[in-house]
């Protein structure tokens, strides 16, 4: 049994066809750092009762976990309830996001993956949706796609300038999962099975955009070589 990965290079088409237990350690030697969006006195959206920032962990906990099944070295910015400060008092957000950012880049990972969800005051609004900084544009794609078999969202992705992403070094996006504040998705978002699904379809993009980029590097070093 074979998986069959699909990716467009720049005139033209290529299959690359991958062993079923290659394909399981792709992202093998790769580093990774997740980060839970928000925590501690930060709490990000409320809504239902729910709070944004317990379900982010939820989500980049077995985001490790799916990600290590594959062979990738996997880091937290936080694995419990608390924000960067880790001070009981006077909770500061610039001070969160530059221990967050520093954090990061310490780790010098390959890639980074931001957990979030969204809310609006539309009720009605729903879908997930990755943002991305100028340099992973192509990321942001391979794993919106792959996210999207899973989320049918509509919403494209999108360039932005939020800090996590602008002032760090590693090559990452944000995902908002979907919208905490539309009752049916804020039920599903809090499933432990459709939590697992997420991490799985994030790493299927991520394994597609991974593969892009070896066979990227390896197209340059053959045209040095020759």
């Amino acid at each position: 049994m074979k998986r069959i990965f699909l990716i467009m290079i720049a005139f033209g088409v290529c299959f690359f066809e991958i062993p079923v237990d290659a394909y399981e350690k792709s992202l093998k030697n790769v580093k990774v750092v997740i980060d839970a969006g928000h925590g501690g006195f930060d709490n990000g959206a409320i809504e239902y009762g729910y709070y944004e920032d317990n379900i982010n962990l939820e989500i980049a906990l077995k985001m490790k976990d799916e990600l290590e099944k594959s062979g990738a070295k996997v880091y937290l910015t936080r694995d419990g309830d608390y924000d960067m400060t880790k001070r009981n008092h006077h909770y500061s957000k610039q001070d969160d996001m530059y221990l967050r950012v520093k954090k990061i880049d310490s780790y010098k990972c390959d890639y980074l993956l931001s957990i979030h969800q969204n809310a609006s005051g539309n009720r009605s609004a729903w879908g997930s949706q990755v943002f991305y900084y100028y340099r992973s544009k192509q990321g942001a794609f391979d794993i919106d796609q792959s996210l999207k078999q899973l989320t049918n969202s509509r919403k494209p992705i999108s360039g932005c300038g939020f800090r996590v992403l602008r002032a760090t070094k590693t090559l990452g996006v944000l995902i908002e999962c979907g919208f905490l504040s539309n009752y049916n998705e804020c039920g599903q978002l809090r499933s432990k099975n459709y939590q697992k699904k997420l991490c799985q379809k994030v790493k299927e993009g991520l394994i597609k955009y991974h593969l892009r980029i070896m066979t990227q590097k390896k197209k340059k070093t053959a045209k040095i070589l020759q």
